[in-house]
């Protein structure tokens, strides 16, 4: 089911289940319908959605990283969204996409992964599913290796900081999260190490967290295109 064209959670317990339990079922729903893929499993938690995610392979997680979690053009996604009615020359048919991204600005983009788009079975998939975008009035795109390949550096860069934040889950962090914003509103730019030298009343990862948090949100921008998360990254004030 959508909701403002996002899924809602399905990770949720019965009430004989405990979370824990619910979440291992999951994963292995997601293990066996591999099929005979010999790809990475990946469990991740998202700062910008508040939940767990799994990934069923390293091209997922990579688009997960630059092109959604990162993305400050993108405001939340769903990746399990339900199934689709398309068509193409030959059926009617149901297909599931990998994600689907509801963009700051209002519009949805649906998103299909694969390694290339020259396989016939996987062009017939291409074509019914851009055919069901358009009559949802919806942007469809398809990540490719082509289009993955030269962001995954980048992307991969975004783990480190993303498990800052992912130790503040649950946390609101109020008093840090009220020095940060006014901290960034004084200086509007600045590195990592500086901050924590600045803000030292509060503990380390905390505001490391914490920055991590806004700068998911858009608050702040991280400039990780030459070097990983570290004391040297710089951040800058949006807007």
């Amino acid at each position: 089911m959508l909701h403002n064209g996002v899924a809602k959670e399905r990770l949720v317990p019965t009430p004989n289940q405990s979370l824990r339990s619910t979440l291992r079922r999951s994963i292995r729903e997601v293990y066996r319908g591999r099929g005979r893929r010999n790809s990475n499993l990946w469990l991740v938690y998202s700062v910008k959605t508040d939940r767990d995610w799994i990934l069923p392979s390293d091209r997922q997680l990579v688009h997960w990283l630059y092109f959604l979690e990162s993305e400050p053009t993108v405001s939340t996604f769903d990746l399990a969204p339900g199934p689709i009615v398309s068509t193409d020359d030959k059926e009617i048919r149901g297909a599931e996409l990998d994600a689907v991204a509801v963009y700051r600005d209002g519009h949805i983009e649906w998103h299909e992964i694969k390694a290339a788009t020259r396989n016939p079975i996987d062009r017939s998939q291409f074509l019914a599913q851009a055919a069901a975008a358009t009559k949802e009035g919806v942007k469809y795109t398809v990540f490719t290796d082509h289009i993955l390949r030269p962001v995954a550096a980048v992307a991969l860069r975004w783990i480190k900081p993303l498990s800052f934040a992912a130790m503040l889950r649950g946390q609101e962090q109020a008093p840090c999260r009220t020095s940060l914003a006014a901290y960034f509103r004084e200086h509007k730019k600045g590195t990592i190490r500086t901050a924590l030298t600045d803000l030292a009343q509060f503990d380390q990862p905390v505001v490391l967290g914490m920055m991590v948090r806004m700068g998911v949100e858009n608050v702040i921008h991280f400039d990780l295109s030459r070097r990983s998360f570290g004391l040297q990254t710089e951040w800058s004030l949006n807007g």
